[in-house]
């Protein structure tokens, strides 16, 4: 019989400790795996499995997630005023209702219910850009060091705990990739193209797997429903999880954030 515990744990066997699937004391998954000692990575989510750091207070709730990490498909507000370093502009739901938005942060972020606050570095060194949802609840926090040669973002998450980073990758024949990394530096996937310039950009899983497109392609939108059809389109897989999905939203929603803004032709 196949064992039901996922691979590379040891079953355990523990007087008086439920050892396997048990529901997810962080509330991000439905099930996450207990090996009779602690908490593991190993989550499942309506039979599929997945990969979660255990991370964050025990005793959470889904409520405390923001469902705008969970959409499958944004348009985005393209960033096209070169004059400007930075401005803010909107995030939208197929049906054009506003989603969310992308800000400049301020110099603090106060996080509610007296959880603690983000320091924001110095401005003048780095671009911080916050996601926040239709709630104006702070989603993500995006930190770039400014005037490196190779771009490198970290990502916060609402209670302003590392979520993961966005790395600049050099690899053979001049191709560039930007590689998303876990809080705790796993490669998770990377963002890819043949042609920057051209929008069509793909992102592929650990196993790569095409898991998103961030394109300019607007099949199947009623683009009367939308002002800029210059504008780009996000398409996420409802199989893609913690910790690839928060990574994976931060970059595509703020791509003049984590690619060369003359990659892309901006």
């Amino acid at each position: 019989m196949r064992s039901p515990y996922p691979p590379d744990v040891t079953e355990v066997s523990r007087q008086g400790e439920v050892v396997g699937w048990r529901e997810d004391p962080y509330g991000r998954h439905e099930l996450r795996f207990f090996d009779g000692h602690r908490w593991t990575p190993y989550v499942r989510d309506g039979g599929k499995d997945g990969m979660d750091e255990p991370a964050g207070p025990v005793g959470g709730t889904a409520a405390t997630r923001s469902p705008l990490l969970d959409e499958n498909l944004l348009v985005v507000e393209r960033f096209t005023d070169l004059g400007r370093r930075w401005s803010d502009r909107s995030v939208l739901r197929p049906d054009g209702s506003k989603a969310g938005t992308l800000r400049r942060a301020t110099p603090a972020v106060e996080r509610a219910g007296g959880l603690r606050s983000i320091v924001v570095r110095d401005h003048a060194k780095n671009d911080i850009v916050e996601l926040v949802d239709d709630r104006q609840a702070v989603v993500l926090t995006l930190i770039r060091p400014v005037g490196m040669a190779k771009s490198s973002v970290e990502v916060r998450d609402h209670d302003g705990r590392d979520a993961g980073r966005i790395v600049q990758q050099s690899l053979r024949r001049n191709e560039t990739t930007y590689a998303f990394l876990s809080a705790s530096g796993h490669f998770l996937g990377d963002l890819q193209t043949d042609n920057w310039v051209a929008w069509d950009l793909r992102v592929m899983d650990s196993h790569a797997r095409q898991v998103a497109t961030i394109t300019r392609e607007w099949a199947g939108l009623d683009v009367t429903r939308f002002a800029r059809p210059d504008d780009y389109v996000v398409r996420i897989d409802d199989t893609v999880h913690e910790p690839l999905r928060t990574v994976l939203v931060a970059c595509a929603l703020s791509l003049e954030i984590v690619v060369k803004p003359d990659s892309l032709g901006l």
